[in-house]
């Protein structure tokens, strides 16, 4: 199972995620969970790096199944609207794909 964890504020501002695991819905190369999971996670990344500027420290597992991306706090409130957008309509999809998709993914948040 794909696990997606959220990592918010107490003012519900995301600032990072942690994606680990696999889906198994299918034999490698087929499995379109794993696929929409990963889209939605580097299409994120690239989003925010192009469209806020921000360089997310990454940490990627050397096998696959694990990503993890960490964004600063400290930002602008105009850099920080734009990301939160991002991360809400990553959420978003997310929550859609588990919708559809329970036995394999998972929507997790953690308050940091």
């Amino acid at each position: 199972m794909i696990t997606v964890t959220i990592y918010s504020d107490e003012n519900r501002k995301s600032y990072g995620f942690e994606i680990s695991g696999h889906a198994l819905s299918d034999v490698y190369g087929r499995d379109l969970v794993c696929a929409g999971a990963s889209a939605i996670a580097f299409g994120t990344v690239n989003a925010i790096h192009h469209i806020t500027g921000i360089q997310p420290q990454i940490e990627q597992g050397a096998e696959g199944g694990y990503l993890s991306v960490n964004l600063p706090t400290d930002l602008d409130a105009k850099t920080d609207d734009k990301l939160q957008v991002i991360l809400n309509t990553m959420v978003t999809q997310f929550y859609t794909m588990t919708a559809s998709y329970s036995d394999y993914i998972e929507l997790k948040y953690k308050m940091v």
